[in-house]
């Protein structure tokens, strides 16, 4: 599969770079969260965009990339440890990082499948919310560290991720929790990750039957990102059935241009394989053949985001193939709110979307009774 070249990453670089750079364009100030327009003006408006530089440059200093004045490591947990997980095609080996609440056990669990568009991103991008969730759920949270593009493109990320899965699955009763009661979740590329993973265990054999399957802006039809943004006509309703990443196209914390860096370096620039890719369900979950009898979702959305209108297209399909579908709408915040959850510094919205997540899957799992009973 070929990869990004860097006179193509130049070519990005350049006409990305033109314009107002990260000032917010005034057709959205009106409708932007009063908390996100103070602390991107004050705080990330000289920040750097990781699309505007190659992948090693990000990796020389990822500091210099990342908007982490509104971050946290998170609380506290009662146990912490890492394990080796083999994975194949290519034959590896991955890191599942398991957080254990306190108590007896054995533990509901979920797995969760970070974001960063298959490139970015690790045991650290939300270590905050996996603690979070732990503690306030009382269940086992593990945390996928499945290898990134583009040393491992397409579609090996979805296979390391199943096989953390079916890890957990087969080790249960080492890792004292119960195979019965797992669910799954994702941000971003997680969430496309989680919306693929649950096709995978309607359809293994025996099937395995999830609890949830928890999505969170998640990419699910990418089809409309182009090749290269300098040689790209601007989207339109022809071009593009999704509203959001028409008016999103220029949002200056996470553009278009920033979804197409992804892309590249994930499924390469080769036209023939990107194209063939996304037309695979498995790239582009909105093509799925069958979306009936999968586990029950949430999905969650952000107002300002590329990504917001093909991720509640797909809650509609799932809910008109018969899923229980809930979703909801952030108002006022961009793609990534649900990182910016420092208890001072942060979102008020990332906060309430840890509460909403620590009781969707108290009730998912039963722990809410089982706590009110102890």
């Amino acid at each position: 599969m070929a990869t990004i070249t860097e006179a193509e990453h130049l070519i990005t670089v350049q006409t990305s770079a033109r314009g107002e750079g990260n000032v917010i364009p005034e057709k959205y100030l009106d409708g932007l969260d009063v908390e996100w327009k103070e602390m991107w003006t004050n705080h990330g408006k000289n920040m750097e965009g990781a699309h505007l530089v190659t992948i090693e440059e990000f990796r020389r200093c990822p500091e210099r990339y990342s908007f982490t004045y509104p971050t946290w490591t998170g609380p506290e947990v009662h146990h912490l440890q890492d394990y080796q997980v083999p994975v194949s095609n290519p034959e590896g080996l991955i890191t599942c990082r398991v957080y254990t609440p306190a108590g007896p056990g054995p533990f509901p669990v979920h797995l969760n499948f970070h974001g960063g568009g298959w490139v970015l991103g690790g045991l650290q991008s939300e270590a905050a919310w996996c603690r979070s969730i732990c503690n306030g759920s009382s269940i086992v949270v593990i945390d996928v560290d499945y290898r990134l593009a583009p040393e491992h493109q397409y579609p090996i990320a979805l296979y390391d991720c199943w096989a953390a899965v079916r890890w957990a699955h087969t080790n249960a009763q080492s890792l004292n929790v119960d195979p019965n009661a797992i669910s799954i979740g994702g941000l971003s590329s997680g969430g496309l990750i989680t919306a693929v993973l649950a096709h995978f265990a309607r359809d293994c054999f025996p099937p395995l039957e999830l609890k949830l399957q928890l999505m969170v802006v998640p990419a699910t039809d990418m089809r409309y990102v182009p090749l290269a943004i300098p040689n790209a006509e601007p989207l339109t309703t022809e071009s593009c059935p999704y509203p959001s990443a028409i008016f999103c196209a220029d949002l200056p914390w996470s553009p278009l241009a920033r979804e197409s860096w992804f892309l590249n370096y994930y499924i390469g620039t080769d036209e023939e394989v990107r194209s063939k890719v996304l037309s695979d369900w498995r790239m582009t979950p909105v093509l799925s053949p069958s979306m009936k009898g999968l586990a029950p979702a949430h999905i969650v959305t952000a107002e300002f985001d590329v990504e917001r209108d093909e991720a509640e297209y797909y809650g509609q399909l799932l809910r008109e193939a018969g899923n229980q579908v809930t979703m909801k709408r952030y108002a006022g915040v961009p793609h990534a709110f649900a990182h910016y959850n420092h208890p001072t510094r942060g979102l008020s919205k990332s906060r309430e979307f840890i509460r909403d997540t620590i009781k969707l899957l108290s009730e998912v799992h039963g722990t809410d009774k089982r706590n009110q009973v102890a």
